[in-house]
C-alpha cells in the first residue's frame, strides 16, 4: 500500500512539474481551445432559421429513436471512439514533430474546441437550459474530462518551440 502511494505521488509530482515547466505553452493551448469553444457557441447562436430547425429535428429524432428502444452497440461505439482518438493522437504526434506542424496541431485543438462548443450550445438551444445541461453532463462531460487534458498535454509536449 505504501509503495503504491509512493508511485501515485511520483506520477502526480511528474505531472505537476511538467505543467510548471510548460505553463506558458499550456496557457496558449488552453486559450486556443477556449477560442474554438467560443466560436462553436457563436456558430450555433448565429444560425439562420432553416439551419436551427434542421438541428432541432436531428437532435429530436435522435432522442425519439432512443426512447423507442433503439439499441446502441456500446462495444462498437467504444471501439470506434478509441480508434478515432488513437488516429487523432498519432496525427498530432506525427505532425507536431516538426516546426511546420505546430499550426496544424493548434488547428486540431481549436477544431476540437469548436466541436465541443457547438455540441454543448446546440444541445442547450434545442433542449433548453435544464435538459441541455443534463444531456451534456450525462453524455459528453465524462469523456471530455479525460480527453481534453490528454489532448492539451499532447499538444504541449509536441510543441516545444512555443
Amino acid at each position: 500500500m505504501r509503495q503504491k502511494l509512493k508511485k501515485t505521488s511520483k506520477i502526480t509530482e511528474l505531472i505537476i512539474n511538467h505543467i510548471k515547466d510548460n505553463l506558458k505553452s499550456y496557457i496558449i493551448v488552453s486559450l486556443i481551445l477556449l477560442i474554438g469553444i467560443i466560436l462553436g457557441v457563436f456558430f450555433v447562436n448565429n444560425m439562420n432559421d432553416a439551419q436551427a430547425e434542421e438541428l432541432k429535428s436531428y437532435i429530436n429524432n435522435f432522442i425519439t429513436s432512443l426512447k423507442q428502444g433503439y439499441k446502441i452497440n456500446n462495444v462498437e461505439l467504444f471501439k470506434k471512439s478509441v480508434a478515432n482518438n488513437l488516429i487523432l493522437t498519432f496525427l498530432m504526434w506525427f505532425i507536431g514533430s516538426t516546426v511546420i506542424g505546430i499550426p496544424i496541431v493548434f488547428g486540431i485543438v481549436a477544431f476540437r474546441g469548436f466541436c465541443l462548443g457547438y455540441t454543448i450550445s446546440s444541445s442547450i438551444a434545442v433542449l433548453g437550459t435544464g435538459k441541455g445541461v443534463l444531456f451534456f453532463t450525462v453524455s459528453i462531460l465524462l469523456q471530455n474530462l479525460i480527453f481534453i487534458p490528454c489532448m492539451l498535454a499532447l499538444a504541449v509536449s509536441r510543441n516545444k518551440a512555443i
